[in-house]
């Protein structure tokens, strides 16, 4: 699997802004974005994005219109796996348990989710859906 980027600010609140809100244009994106950015910094930074494989555009009329390659949850999905895919073969204890402090620590709610994900887990693994 070939690994995701990391995100830069920038670069991730605009990817928020695909996410939500595709089709968009660099003007699109401008306007949406927290802060006010000079129109051709939005315009490096999609180019940037598009070059990264996390968008695809199109040409309509005199304007690129950008779309995600991939979701949001996808994306995390995979960033996650690719680090801690290269972690986990070295060292497996220290990572899980960072995890599993991390869950916690955000919601307590999701040492829940995590539980009921590994139940489920197991189940595919043993062959019962």
């Amino acid at each position: 699997m070939k690994r995701l980027p990391v995100l830069g600010e920038l670069e991730a609140e605009i990817m928020g802004i695909v996410w939500r809100s595709a089709p968009v244009t660099v003007k699109d994106v401008a306007a949406r974005l927290s802060r006010e950015r000079a129109y051709n910094t939005v315009q490096t930074t999609l180019d940037r994005l598009y070059r990264k494989f996390l968008l695809s555009r199109e040409k309509e009329s005199h304007a690129f219109v950008y779309t995600p390659r991939i979701n949001r949850a996808e994306y995390h999905r995979q960033l996650l796996a690719s680090v801690v895919g290269e972690l986990l073969p070295k060292d497996r204890e220290p990572v899980l348990a960072a995890f599993v402090e991390m869950a916690g620590d955000a919601d307590l709610q999701n040492l829940e989710r995590l539980e009921r994900l590994i139940r489920a887990k197991r189940k595919i693994e043993r062959g019962r859906p």
